[in-house]
């Protein structure tokens, strides 16, 4: 059975919030509710509803500003708001709802289908969004694993020519020395290439993580943040180890360090943590 869908309504007339949890809860959504922005922030935080639907006109923290607090929070950025209002109801209150982060602009009074028809709409958009960036996470693990498979393969073509090197006399020094150096630079460049194609993609997909994790993590090592992109695509450590021709141990050591450095608590998973940002 699927788990309902959470809303968050958030108006300081209590009125308003229970007519909307009724119209919801006969969607069977899971509904929530707050009358003030910092409320809605705090619950937010800790349940991460999948919509927020929220008044502009509201007491210690207004609909605007509580929607641009949240987009700038990494655990709450990606929850689409809608802002409803009886009074801002011109075309600049809605260009200000929507540069402040709202996702869309609902007039009061509040009818009933048209709440409900931009509820489930917002939802599905949602879940289609979720569902493209899964699938494209899943198209970059495995083009990097059969990136890395074709680079193993020119790998062991690599280790024959050496070891043909080695056995063969009739090899004079000049043309051995020349070999060996166009061994050494497809060695290289396969490692930077496969590494820098990886990246492009990763943040073509992601391109916040990086700059959001380096802003929180500051002290975050090169290797440390190439190790997070891995993670952030669920990868197990043998699939890392894989990737980066490291042993098992040593990826677990520094997946060890960084959820020191991260502070994660012992039932937190760092693959986890690594999804809000």
């Amino acid at each position: 059975m699927n788990t309902p869908k959470k809303i968050l309504v958030v108006d300081d007339d209590i009125t308003v919030v229970d007519l909307l949890t009724d119209y919801l809860n006969e969607q069977e959504y899971e509904v929530l509710g707050a009358f003030n922005g910092e409320q809605a922030i705090d619950i937010a935080v800790n349940e991460i509803p999948d919509l927020i639907i929220m008044d502009w006109e509201m007491p210690l923290l207004d609909g605007i500003e509580t929607t641009k607090k949240l987009k700038v929070n990494d655990t709450t950025k990606d929850i689409p708001v809608v802002i409803i209002t009886g009074r801002m109801t011109s075309s600049h209150n809605l260009k200000t709802a929507l540069e402040a982060g709202a996702i869309d602009f609902v007039r009061k009074p509040i009818e009933k289908t048209e709440i409900i028809a931009r509820s489930r709409s917002i939802l599905l958009l949602a879940d289609y969004y979720k569902e493209l960036v899964r699938h494209k996470d899943w198209e970059l693990t495995n083009l990097t694993k059969t990136s890395q498979r074709s680079n193993s393969s020119v790998g062991e073509l690599i280790e024959l020519i050496e070891s043909i090197m080695k056995s063969c006399p009739a090899i004079d020094h000049f043309t051995k020395k020349e070999l060996t150096e166009n061994i050494q630079r497809v060695k290289l460049n396969l490692k930077n290439n496969t590494w820098e194609n990886f990246k492009d993609y990763f943040n073509k997909v992601h391109p916040d993580f990086s700059n959001n994790l380096l802003s929180a993590y500051p002290g975050i090592t090169p290797e440390e943040l190439n190790l997070s992109y891995l993670l952030r695509l669920n990868m197990s450590s043998k699939d890392i180890a894989e990737i980066t021709n490291k042993e098992i141990h040593s990826i677990d050591i520094a997946r060890y360090r960084l959820r020191k450095k991260f502070n994660l608590k012992r039932n937190e998973k760092l693959q986890d943590f690594m999804m809000q940002f």
